[in-house]
């Protein structure tokens, strides 16, 4: 193989002058968002925490969801991912200023975790888990999680990088082999994290899948800002004709079908639970489904599954630039709704509240979150200049396919 001739055909993309003045903007919120926060812990604690765990695995999703799409590409294969590898890869360069962000969430363990206070000596549940959910354990697994993710992401990213520069064909055999135990590791500290830091605010509720249904999600929106930032970045045609009417299809099947298997584990989950109407676990759809909560429950199932899985059936559309960008963002959007009414149920039993300390922490971790993304997508071209993939991928291009 010609290294030399690939990196010829290659184009060297970047982001355009758009994408700094978004990245400033971002900046000024996310700062603005942090001052607001501050006020808002000391005006109420307890509404603070609450909110900025909302906000947090709202944004965190992107980075989690990120690292699992590309163990799962260099796995499984796909020209898809790579086209999308920057995009990926700069998601889990966040991963240092998220593991920053979750700070405030170790501060808040006292006001998030009914384990972490006294009543886990009036409670029987909480007092046979004791073992498991302490302060000193609870905080040595997080240290543990973001250690695994931070490692690998740094890893794969580390040989893409050597792959750019010296065109070495063997790496892609490299990148399968190290992502392969990655990607099981991944699923599995994920799923505990989420055991942690939300199920475990209601240590009464037991579900195998509680953390799969997050994973997915996180998965799920990955997908829908890559399909974003994609189409937005290749206007004018500056990838050379790679992002094409085939590409798109692929993304938004992978979209369609992560919508598919999200819907599935939430919908087994509630089939288990709601029937057999045990007390430990029925509360937590209790919860969900009194006074206004109820009318939310129902806006996330229409957003979340029925819009986007009828949408996302029609070949034209995924095919579609301008239409399927409208899907990613409905997605997207329809998240927010999903990780609130997933999370604040728990802390907030007497009905639908939602706290100025909501918005104020959704936009400063969100501006960090964006400024730190843009930034670390802005500084590599957006295409792999010597990946086998990109070559391979050519002549299907210009035969049509």
């Amino acid at each position: 193989m010609s290294n030399s001739h690939d990196s010829e055909a290659v184009p060297v993309v970047r982001l355009g002058p758009g994408a700094a003045s978004v990245e400033r903007i971002s900046g000024v919120v996310g700062g603005l968002g942090i001052l607001l926060c501050v006020a808002g812990y000391f005006t109420n604690s307890a509404h603070f925490f609450q909110s900025y765990l909302f906000a947090f695995l709202y944004w965190g999703g992107f980075a989690f969801g990120g690292l699992g799409v590309l163990l799962l590409n260099n796995v499984v294969g796909g020209k898809w991912g790579v086209t999308t590898r920057r995009l990926l890869e700069a998601k889990v360069r966040t991963l240092p200023i998220v593991a920053l962000l979750f700070i405030p969430v170790l501060i808040g363990i006292p006001h998030l975790y009914p384990w972490a206070t006294d009543a886990i000596n009036h409670n029987e549940i909480l007092m046979h888990k004791r073992l498991y959910l302490n302060v000193p354990f609870f905080v040595l697994r997080c240290v543990i999680y973001f250690a695994i993710w931070y490692f690998w992401g740094r890893r794969i990213q580390t040989m893409t990088d050597r792959q750019d520069a010296t065109g070495d064909p063997t790496l892609v055999v490299k990148l399968r082999q190290f992502s392969a135990p990655g990607l099981l590791l991944f699923v599995l500290t994920i799923t505990f994290a989420y055991i942690d830091w939300i199920m475990s605010a209601n240590a009464e509720f037991y579900s195998t899948v509680f953390g799969a249904i997050l994973m997915i999600g996180n998965v799920q929106q990955t997908f829908a800002l890559t399909i974003i930032v994609l189409i937005l970045a290749s206007k004018q045609d500056r990838f050379g004709g790679r992002i094409n009417p085939k590409l798109l299809h692929d993304l938004g099947n992978l979209l369609f079908a992560f919508t598919i298997f999200w819907t599935y584990l939430t919908a087994s989950q509630l089939i288990i639970i709601w029937p057999a109407n045990l007390p430990q676990e029925i509360g937590w759809y209790i919860d969900r489904t009194q006074g206004l909560w109820k009318a939310i429950t129902w806006v996330v199932g229409l957003t979340m599954f029925a819009f986007p899985f009828l949408a996302l059936l029609s070949q034209s559309r995924k095919r579609n630039p301008a239409r399927l960008i409208k899907v990613a963002v409905w997605l997207l959007c329809a998240d927010v709704i999903y990780i609130f009414w997933f999370i604040e149920p728990t802390y907030r039993r007497g009905g639908v509240s939602v706290y100025w300390t909501d918005f104020a922490a959704f936009a400063g971790v969100g501006g960090i979150w964006v400024y730190t993304y843009l930034g670390q997508l802005r500084r590599r071209p957006l295409l792999p200049l010597h990946d086998p993939r990109i070559a391979e991928a050519m002549p299907a291009l210009a035969a049509g396919v």
